[in-house]
């Protein structure tokens, strides 16, 4: 799974982010917030040494539809990135009659932008109450989460400095080069092995690269020459979401250093 680093190591080292004007160490736990006519919920974990003073990069982790608890329970990132502050946001219900299942929109438009809009409005609370270093914004997801998070790719990336999509898909161009890695099983038959291969295929079109990642071989493999990497890991799995892969994750973003 990390054959890729090779690829990254020549980023430039991310400058120090400044000190915050004042000490912001808020709430932590689950958080509501109005966010229009809705109130939202998220979770919000800083790092055991976090003095609310040292800028913090921050990491979104959205769940699949329908398991809103599934990434609380599998995705440890204070144990993967001790120095970061992990967000993992509720979705809603499509339907509060026919679809009580918690999702999230995956295209423009869709669900009013509830989403997006959810996204900001977490953006805009962290800002307030935590010391958040701005360049080092990321956003993960699995399934519908990761459609999300592509999703996010081209209508937030100025917000967000790296991006990681676990058996998902993409149905937009994103906006920016950034750093981009994809993880998707061979045997997926929820979410197909072709679409992991789209999102790839996207971000290589987006960053430049003179050629993709290799395909369909379980292994990681870094597109060519990109302005920004891009990594598409190969499992022989199906549609699921393994403890190996976050640590995969977290090293992209580390080696990421800031957004432009």
């Amino acid at each position: 799974m990390l054959r890729w680093l090779a690829a990254l190591i020549l980023l430039v080292p991310r400058p120090a982010a400044a000190m915050c004007s004042t000490v912001s160490r808020g709430p932590t736990g689950a958080v509501d917030l109005a966010v229009g006519a809705e109130m939202r919920t998220f979770v919000v974990r800083v790092p055991s040494a976090y003095d609310g003073g040292t800028p913090a990069p921050v990491v979104f982790v959205f769940h699949p539809s329908g398991n809103p608890e599934y990434m609380l329970t599998r995705i440890n990132i204070p144990r993967a990135w001790p120095e970061a502050i992990s967000v993992y946001p509720r979705g809603l219900a499509r339907s509060s009659e026919s679809d009580l299942r918690p999702i999230w929109q995956i295209r423009k438009g869709e669900l009013q932008d509830r989403d997006l809009a959810f996204f900001d409005a977490m953006m805009a609370w962290l800002r307030e109450h935590h010391c958040i270093d701005e360049k080092r914004v990321f956003s993960m997801g699995f399934s519908n989460g990761a459609m999300l998070t592509s999703l996010l790719s081209c209508e937030r990336s100025k917000d967000i400095a790296g991006f990681a999509m676990v058996a998902g898909s993409i149905n937009c161009s994103p906006a920016a080069a950034k750093p981009a890695i994809i993880i998707h099983g061979l045997a997926d038959r929820s979410v197909q092995y072709d679409r992991g291969v789209a999102i790839a295929q996207a971000w290589t079109t987006r960053n430049g690269c003179t050629a993709p990642p290799g395909t369909g071989t379980v292994a990681c493999s870094a597109a060519t020459s990109c302005s920004s990497p891009v990594v598409l890991c190969t499992h022989p799995g199906g549609h699921v979401y393994e403890p190996p892969f976050t640590k995969a994750i977290i090293d992209l973003f580390k080696a990421a250093g800031s957004k432009p």
